[in-house]
């Protein structure tokens, strides 16, 4: 079976464990080809497999669920979550005070078209009772961003945590002052990145798919070199440094956390009903999801 694989981002630390179960022969030993297309937003993955631009990739578990409430489609699901915790942050510069939600009125903010946490701002404000916080809003490719945010151009970039922390200086800008308002801080902490797939096209090895994925990030865990390897084979240029830096912060920050258990779903909690409310706000404009969100949200993802 050869499918293709839409990333979330560039070739990164973030991804690295996807190129590493190629690499390494974990997924020729399922009986699987991976052909790896880069990507830039997680919001954009959801689209390019219904569109039939890829058949899997590591994109946005809301954007998913979402996408069954408008359409009725059930076909793209969540085959296992990666990130526990929700990376979505809007990057700033330091500041006393830190950045809160309320300075963000009048003020001049940027991200990437499709931008996950773009997406999502109007959710977090929503919820925090600043439905009616207006602020001008640039969308900009992730270059012109790191560079917008290095110049001081822009009070904040809407943003993952480990993108803007090590694109910044894979570009040559510093970002050793870069702090993050998390929305998971806000209310809004929420299932994010996740491995994502057609059924259609995957079928009966999606069990399979899932064990070598697990199997790949415990791995790069363990020896996150090997992550690093997988990079930079793709992309020459990058700082092995730099690939491992940000494939550590995801590890550490994002996927294997003390406080809740890593690469699977968990619906009865309070992040489980945040990213059902959050799909719902997306349709509807309003954190009222309808009684059979749950259902929904549940079926499209493989517990």
């Amino acid at each position: 079976m050869r499918l293709r694989f839409k990333l979330n981002h560039y070739y990164q630390g973030q991804n690295a464990p996807f190129l590493y179960a190629a690499d390494a022969g974990l997924l020729a030993d399922a009986g699987i080809e991976m052909d790896f297309i880069e990507g830039f937003s997680s919001s954009q993955v959801t689209r390019a497999i219904v569109e039939g631009g890829a058949d899997i990739g590591f994109g946005d578990v809301t954007s998913v669920i979402q996408h069954a409430m408008t359409n009725g489609d059930t076909s793209i699901r969540c085959l296992l979550p990666i990130y526990a915790r929700s990376p979505c942050a809007l990057g700033y510069h330091h500041s006393v005070p830190p950045l809160a939600l309320s300075d963000l009125g009048g003020a001049r903010l940027c991200g990437p078209q499709g931008d996950t946490s773009a997406r999502l701002l109007p959710a977090l404000l929503a919820l925090n009772g600043l439905a009616d916080l207006h602020y001008d809003f640039v969308t900009v490719t992730p270059e012109e961003r790191d560079r917008m945010v290095a110049n001081h151009e822009v009070l904040a970039a809407t943003c993952f945590d480990a993108t803007l922390k090590f694109a910044m200086p894979m570009r040559g800008h510093d970002s050793s002052d870069i702090e993050f308002l998390y929305f998971a801080d806000h209310g809004l902490d929420s299932y994010s990145s996740a491995v994502i797939y057609d059924r259609a096209k995957i079928g009966e090895t999606s069990a399979a798919l899932a064990a070598v994925f697990r199997q790949a990030w415990q791995d790069c865990r363990q020896a996150p070199e090997l992550g690093v390897a997988a990079v930079t084979a793709r992309n020459p240029l990058l700082e092995p440094a730099l690939v491992r830096a940000q494939l550590q912060w995801v590890l550490d920050h994002q996927v294997f956390l003390s406080d809740r258990p890593a690469l699977v779903f968990e619906p009865a909690t309070p992040r489980w009903s945040n990213t059902v409310a959050i799909a719902r706000y997306g349709v509807t404009g309003k954190f009222q999801p309808h009684p059979a969100d749950t259902t929904i949200g549940i079926y499209v993802c493989d517990l």
